[in-house]
């Protein structure tokens, strides 16, 4: 839900866990972050993390869009962002019982994060036999989420944070409500919660990551081999690992090349907010450009037209990139912070997006204390969409459910789940389908011509 401005602007530019650590220090005018095992954001699985449910390709793949997916040069702070840990969440095989080597079963999904394990859930739901496939690895990245878009899938009590409003800047001055409740979803709830729904629903899981997948003779059904030896058999397999299932995946020729919206941020406590912004409602942009040509506190006192970079401090960058600051008062002096692009092709650097952020805090004199955790988020966004007429099907990130505006996957994934879980209930039903039938049926309900 992005303001014409907002959107010009940005076109301008076209297993046991151990529990994470903390890194702390005092600010002086600025603040210098060093890595820390902490949380964030929709973070694309990148080739070789411990979390990436599909295995690396064992050659390098010549495929430009998989390679942006996965992080480009940005890769091994993406990897960074998904091996974080979290000892607060339990194991996956604690709750679901095991997937035994050499199963059928009607669905197979392989990947463990909000959207794998709900459509897994919503697929046995249907009463299909389900397995579920991928690391036990914890949830780690935040989540931001319209409050009327999740009480309308039930899943309102996994909310931490409600904020009644969110707030805008894309000049001095000039805050723009955007009318509308926004929340921050606690991701240890969210993940109990829909571990519960798989469990109660039958789903069975086994810890393995997927090297490979081909469809038998007859074409009844999908024979996929695992990293731990084992072989499991299913007439629908489903790739919901983020964007390491591109790897199996076959895509659209002739189509843009992928981009991708990066966001630096982290979570600590700071003085001078409250003086800065208002601390009761969401900071979803502020396109200001208080990075750049401001002294330290010279921000807050700044009026329209007055800018010492040509008035609105728009002079020297026309060739620059647009980035807003992002930020969830936690209460007390503890803040959600993050710089973000909302999509660049190539992508705008981490460090430039940390570089911003600085700059940013300090000229609103926004002092941080203490750094809790540090993110780095990498969304792929737009380039090629999967083709329908292949074996394997995919959800959520994998399947490009993405926001083209906002990144924003989370929401879509999981109020697609029940659609995506009554077609392949429809056409499994039916003995004698193939497993291309019930491929195609299920890519014509998740991108039918109108979505396209």
């Amino acid at each position: 839900m992005l303001s014409n401005q907002s959107m010009q602007a940005q076109a301008q530019t076209s297993s046991k866990r151990p529990a994470h650590g903390t890194k702390a220090l005092v600010a002086a005018p600025r603040f210098v972050l060093k890595r820390s095992l902490g949380c964030r954001a929709s973070v694309a699985e990148a080739v070789e993390t411990p979390t990436a449910s599909v295995a690396p390709a064992h050659v390098a793949s010549p495929d430009i869009n998989q390679y942006i997916r996965e992080g480009h040069y940005e890769a091994p702070l993406v990897q960074e962002q998904a091996s974080k840990q979290d000892a607060e969440q339990g194991l996956i095989a604690d709750v679901l019982p095991p997937l035994q080597p050499g199963s059928t079963v009607d669905a197979l999904v392989v990947g463990c994060g909000p959207a794998g394990i709900y459509l897994a859930a919503q697929l046995a739901a249907k009463g299909l036999s389900v397995g579920l496939v991928g690391p036990d690895t914890p949830f780690v990245n935040n989540y931001g989420v319209w409050v009327d878009e999740f009480n309308a899938i039930g899943m309102g009590h996994t909310l931490e944070r409600v904020f009644d409003d969110a707030l805008c800047y894309f000049q001095e001055g000039k805050a723009v409500k955007v009318g509308r409740a926004y929340g921050r979803v606690s991701r240890r709830l969210l993940r109990s919660h829909l571990l519960q729904s798989a469990k109660e629903s039958g789903v069975r899981y086994m810890a393995t990551v997927v090297e490979d997948a081909t469809v038998s003779n007859d074409g009844k059904v999908t024979h996929v081999t695992c990293s731990n030896g084992a072989i499991l058999h299913s007439r629908l397999v489903t790739l919901a690992s983020g964007q390491a299932a591109g790897r199996l995946l076959k895509y659209e020729q002739d189509a843009p090349t992928v981009a991708a919206q990066t966001a630096y941020g982290i979570e600590a406590e700071v003085e001078g907010y409250s003086e800065a912004y208002d601390p009761d409602l969401m900071l979803f942009m502020d396109f200001r450009r208080h990075h750049s040509g401001l002294w330290d506190g010279a921000a807050r006192y700044l009026r329209e037209g007055n800018h010492p970079n040509a008035g609105d401090g728009l002079w020297g960058s026309s060739e620059e990139v647009p980035s807003f600051l992002y930020a969830m008062p936690l209460g007390g002096n503890r803040v959600f912070l993050e710089e973000t692009c909302l999509v660049a092709k190539p992508a705008l650097p981490f460090a430039v997006l940390k570089r911003r952020l600085e700059r940013r805090l300090a000229a609103m004199n926004v002092r941080v204390k203490q750094v809790h955790e540090e993110e780095w988020s990498y969304i792929p966004v737009g380039g090629p969409l999967p083709v329908s007429n292949q074996h394997l099907t995919a959800f959520g990130a994998a399947a490009n459910l993405v926001h083209p505006a906002t990144g924003f996957s989370v929401s879509r994934s999981l109020r697609q789940a029940p659609e995506f879980a009554a077609a392949a209930a429809e056409v499994l039903s039916s003995s004698s389908s193939s497993v291309g039938e019930v491929s195609r049926a299920v890519w014509k309900s998740l991108w039918s011509r109108e979505r396209r």
